[in-house]
């Protein structure tokens, strides 16, 4: 997730520093040209972050979008695949390395420094490309259960949550790596970018406030503070490739979260 910015160069200025802030934050989220050539300041970088789930909700949107689309033409797992598919695409699938990266490290054990070694490791292993394999699958069979108004909710609600789990997992917790805008976040350089992210999150969770909304929101701060919990434990600190995960293991559960609530409503109406 963070690593990206490192390679490819961090944009600099735009129309004020709100904008600029929104285009840093698009750009490390998704694969869209959104960023100038140069180097933007270090409190612009930090405060960036402070608007992860608002891009989180962007693609949620423009999923919502593609999949009213798709309705008109494909059902069932097709269009739910396509869609998914979709979300990977936009972002790079940068979080899904992270996954694989952080799943391969999980191999290691108790053996910190092979963790480490693995976590900086480009390459996938056996443990990454399965945990790669079952989220996917499991995020296109959730999305698949989910019909009408709860399902646009799930593609509203699931990037918006893991995205505004990607700030609260770190936050405050030591950076593992000497380089990297995850240094500048987790520095404290902007002491209100969880407040704020929490925010932008609670108006996006509001604007499709239901049960299905209540026991998402549940579930990511749920999911957050345990993994933020661990990653502490673990090796003491995060990396890019464990926010990343962080954001995809929201994201997944999430989705089966609002599916299986979805599936029991169902069944109670038969009964």
């Amino acid at each position: 997730m963070m690593e990206s910015e490192e390679k490819t160069g961090i944009g600099g200025r735009v129309n004020g520093p709100f904008f600029s802030e929104i285009r840093l934050a698009t750009g490390f989220l998704t694969i869209l040209p959104v960023l100038p050539a140069g180097t933007a300041d270090d409190d612009a970088v930090a405060k960036s972050f402070r608007w992860f789930p608002l891009i989180g909700f962007m693609i949620g949107a423009f999923l919502c979008f593609e999949d009213a689309m798709l309705a008109l033409f494909l059902r069932g797992a097709l269009r739910s695949a396509i869609v998914l598919m979709s979300l990977a695409a936009i972002t790079g699938a940068v979080h899904l390395d992270g996954l694989a990266d952080t799943a391969d490290a999980l191999g290691a054990g108790r053996n910190h420094a092979r963790a480490h070694e693995i976590l900086r490791d480009s390459r996938i292993g056996t443990f990454g490309a399965l945990a790669v394999v079952f989220v996917t699958v499991v995020k296109i069979l959730a999305l698949a259960q989910l019909r009408g108004s709860p399902r646009y909710a799930a593609l509203w609600l699931a990037p918006g949550l893991a995205r505004w789990a990607m700030v609260a997992v770190p936050w405050q917790l030591e950076y593992l790596r000497p380089q990297g805008a995850g240094r500048i976040l987790l520095d404290g350089k902007d002491p209100n970018g969880l407040p704020i992210s929490c925010v932008v999150a609670i108006v996006g969770v509001a604007l499709v406030f239901s049960a299905h909304a209540l026991l998402a929101c549940v579930v990511a701060v749920t999911l957050a503070t345990a993994l933020r919990a661990f990653y502490r434990r673990w090796l003491g600190g995060v990396t890019g490739d464990l926010i990343g995960a962080a954001g995809e293991i929201v994201e997944l559960c999430v989705l089966v979260a609002m599916a299986a609530h979805g599936a029991s409503l169902n069944r109670s109406a038969f009964i």
